[in-house]
């Protein structure tokens, strides 16, 4: 048998030196990489703007167990008196907010709390705008039947009175406005928001005017609010915008994570509802809230972000914001060191 050849073994390259490897500008490029390696610090795991995931979860679990005082109040709410109902209202969703650490401002003039109820039509940015119109004015609000099925949420929107609809149905819809009706005729403030869909809170979508037909049927009045959230980061993306396929699950946490954010209320002069159908009094509401949003976007960020009324005030002044993140002590309170 012929005997197999041997492989030669590898040739051995012997490792030249800097100076004849490379030139002497090859030398320079990769000193300056080096360097610049050296003195480049990495990149924080967590993004600077976002709050600690500490803080998150904590976050989390307030609004685990406020849900949970939620359900123990709905359960006996239906049978309050309407006073009773809009006080419980409006301090439950403040203190949701609190613990989501969003701050309200109110610019305008908010309609004076009389017999007589008002219809609120305002844009849609976000689930939280139920709660931040419930904050400072509370309403029953006309939501598509979608909410209902939502975890938790859903049940304490029934419970609390949310009127639901079947938008695809316009039998529904009639049935819808003969109920609101009543409810103004007794006192009660419907809010709606007529655009039927969320956006990005930058324009105002097309008011659909079937739903503000009760305002003119019962001559009460119309009350334009313009809904506008700002965080205090320079996020090009804005955490409170709910729009497209988002889950309310993922809402939820980029809310967590925003370290604040700031709902502005920009109640616009009162529609009365003479002389005028829906369409007319859809498109007047449409235009007084854009008109209010590029008053706000014109506005410094700063100026923004001014919590002036007594009832806005910052909810990061929490407790429990101000021991987990001291440094919340020092940039709400900047005079004193």
């Amino acid at each position: 048998m012929k005997s197999l050849k041997q492989r030669k073994p590898p040739r051995k390259w012997r490792r030249k030196s800097l100076g004849t490897a490379y030139s002497l500008k090859d030398v320079t490029c990769i000193s300056a990489r080096w360097q610049e390696r050296i003195t480049t610090t990495r990149k924080p795991i967590m993004d600077k703007q976002s709050t600690y995931l500490p803080v998150c979860i904590f976050r989390g679990i307030r609004l685990a167990l406020h849900l949970l005082y939620g359900i123990l109040l709905a359960v006996i709410y239906p049978h309050l008196n309407h006073a009773r109902q809009c006080r419980t209202l409006k301090t439950w969703s403040r203190q949701l907010l609190n613990i989501l650490n969003v701050g309200i401002q109110v610019e305008g003039q908010q309609p004076a709390h009389g017999a007589s109820g008002c219809l609120i039509v305002a844009n849609h940015v976000s689930w939280l705008d139920i709660f931040a119109l419930n904050a400072i004015h509370p309403a029953r609000f006309i939501a598509k039947t979608e909410v209902r099925s939502w975890p938790i949420i859903g049940w304490l929107c029934n419970r609390s009175g949310t009127i639901f609809i079947e938008r695809a149905m316009r039998q529904n819809t009639s049935m819808i406005n003969q109920q609101v009706c009543v409810l103004l005729k007794q006192g009660v403030c419907i809010g709606l928001f007529p655009e039927g869909t969320t956006t990005d809170g930058k324009q105002v979508g097309h008011f659909h005017s079937s739903l503000i037909q009760p305002a003119i049927d019962t001559g009460i009045k119309l009350c334009p609010i313009a809904l506008h959230y700002q965080s205090n980061n320079s996020a090009p993306e804005n955490p409170a915008v709910f729009i497209g396929e988002m889950a309310l699950a993922q809402s939820i946490w980029k809310i967590l994570r925003c370290p604040h954010l700031n709902a502005l209320l920009a109640f616009t002069p009162v529609l009365q509802p003479a002389n005028r159908n829906r369409r007319e009094l859809a498109r007047a509401a449409q235009q007084a809230i854009d008109q209010a949003l590029q008053a706000i976007a014109r506005k410094p960020a700063t100026q923004n972000a001014d919590f002036t009324s007594p009832e806005a005030r910052l909810s990061s002044r929490s407790s429990y914001a101000l021991l987990i993140d001291p440094q919340l002590n020092s940039h709400l309170n900047p005079h004193q060191k």
